[in-house]
């Protein structure tokens, strides 16, 4: 019975997308991101390291360094309507959210220029980005318990009918073997309800209180090289180097009701790869700018390690495992217009292949199409002094109803970002900006294996990112 419940807590979780991949292929690596999404034709800042590799060959020579971190308060929430097999266990319309925020987000850029060469770099959080935590678990987790915990007190009430209906027939019965028979048969009946009532009420009250955290960080690097051809004319190609890092801890007592040695389940994965980026830059006329790169697939291959719980290796986790996680491949286009000496617009879109990259988790897979991001901004150097930056972005990460996450909700967005750039001097820029994240609300459908009900769960999200940069530019270099 201890080992029924745990596989049908591996099913439930199986579904529900514990971490979510390349629809989280991070852009906002930077302030200059945050004042305006639309990057992909940069070329005077180092931020082009990331952006517009191939856009590097065309800045003014020197060594440029820049420098930042983001803040990033946030709140996922999710929301389920529970039905008359959860409201009997005291499960109501359930909601559970997260508020931690995130208060280290660094970011390095580098780009040393020399005539018609450029060497460029960069270091960033390339996905994932911080830790959840869900004091009350979230939908999925509550669904699963109570939804086997409603399984067992079935399956309790139909061994007490079957011990009732035994000892009704030992207490009429002469004949001493057949009483011998109807009495153990009433015997074992007993224990099983004793057995999974004892299940469903462990079950019951972890539904009702048990604890989630979960992390996922990626770190990146890139570095590569870039030459102007021609006046109007570069190609950049360069790697990148991510590593992933991930961990899971949920709290229950029903683990230890079920054998588990504690109340704790957790465990620890590591992966990294190296992957491909290319670009190009062109300028047809001196006042445009055209821009495309490709970042080829990080596949991500995490090894399992550090592993808790002796039911652990039930949901199938145990230290050796590997899955992959992959940042799918992507493509940047980019068109922009100094369409007077002070002000410079400019669109970008970014599309993302999820449909070759192998999108799973520690415990199932998921299934996105192919998504993308459309932004249109502006940079306006107000005078010396001061430049204004205004960007707005429209997300389409690709989902459906019933592939998605509880944990870190993946939603369609629309952005507005702005910001300033102050120069103190003239190598030196200080660099402020805030995103202002406007996330659309969508329905993620969970299946209970134990009853084969499909539970609507409202998935929402809140995010406002602010950040502070600097850059500074050595001419001589």
């Amino acid at each position: 019975m201890k080992r029924i419940a745990v596989t049908s807590i591996l099913a439930l979780l199986g579904t529900a997308a514990l971490f979510a991949s390349g629809v989280e292929n991070k852009t906002n690596m930077n302030t200059g991101y945050l004042r305006n999404p639309s990057r992909n034709t940069e070329a005077k800042r180092p931020e082009s390291s990331y952006y517009n590799v191939a856009g590097t060959a065309f800045m003014t020579n020197g060594l440029y360094v820049e420098a930042g971190n983001q803040f990033v308060f946030k709140e996922y929430g999710n929301e389920m309507k529970t039905d008359n097999a959860l409201s009997a266990l005291g499960i109501n319309d359930y909601y559970s959210n997260d508020e931690t925020t995130v208060w280290f987000y660094p970011n390095l850029d580098f780009v040393y220029k020399h005539n018609r060469f450029a060497v460029f770099g960069n270091f960033g959080v390339y996905a994932g980005g911080g830790s959840l935590s869900y004091s009350e678990g979230t939908s999925a987790t509550t669904m699963l318990f109570g939804g086997k915990a409603a399984s067992y007190y079935t399956q309790a009430q139909q061994a007490q009918a079957a011990a009732k209906n035994y000892t009704t027939l030992a207490a009429s019965e002469t004949d001493a073997t057949k009483k011998a028979t109807y009495t153990a048969a009433a015997s074992k009946y007993t224990a099983a309800a004793t057995q999974a009532k004892g299940a469903g009420d462990a079950l019951t009250a972890a539904a009702k209180n048990h604890d989630l955290d979960v992390t996922s960080i990626t770190y990146g690097g890139q570095l590569g090289v870039a030459y102007r051809f021609l006046d109007n004319l570069s190609f950049a190609a360069g790697l990148r180097y991510v590593h992933g890092t991930q961990s899971m801890k949920i709290k229950s007592d029903a683990f230890t009701a079920l054998g588990n040695g504690s109340n704790e389940i957790s465990y620890e994965a590591n992966g990294y790869t190296v992957s491909g980026v290319f670009g190009i830059h062109y300028k047809p006329i001196d006042v445009v700018d055209l821009a495309i790169q490709y970042q080829s697939k990080s596949s991500v291959k995490y090894e399992v390690k550090e592993v808790s719980g002796k039911l652990a290796s039930q949901f199938n986790i145990y230290d050796g495992k590997t899955f992959h996680t992959d940042l799918p491949a992507a493509l940047n286009l980019g068109a922009g217009w100094q369409v007077l000496e002070p002000l410079y617009v400019s669109a970008s879109f970014n599309y993302y292949f999820n449909y070759f990259a192998n999108q799973d988790s520690i415990l199932g897979e998921t299934d996105y199409a192919n998504s993308f991001e459309i932004a249109l901004g502006a940079d306006w150097k107000i005078c010396k002094w001061v430049s204004y930056s205004l960007g707005f972005q429209y997300g389409n990460q690709g989902t459906k109803d019933g592939s998605n996450s509880t944990f870190n909700p993946v939603l369609d967005s629309f952005c507005i970002g702005t910001g300033v750039e102050v120069f103190p001097t003239e190598e030196l820029t200080v660099s402020l900006g805030a995103l202002f994240a406007k996330y659309f609300d969508t329905d993620y459908y969970l299946t209970d294996s134990s009853s084969g009900k499909s539970y609507k769960t409202e998935l929402s999200k809140k995010v406002i990112n602010v950040s502070l940069g600097l850059t500074y530019h050595f001419p001589n270099l």
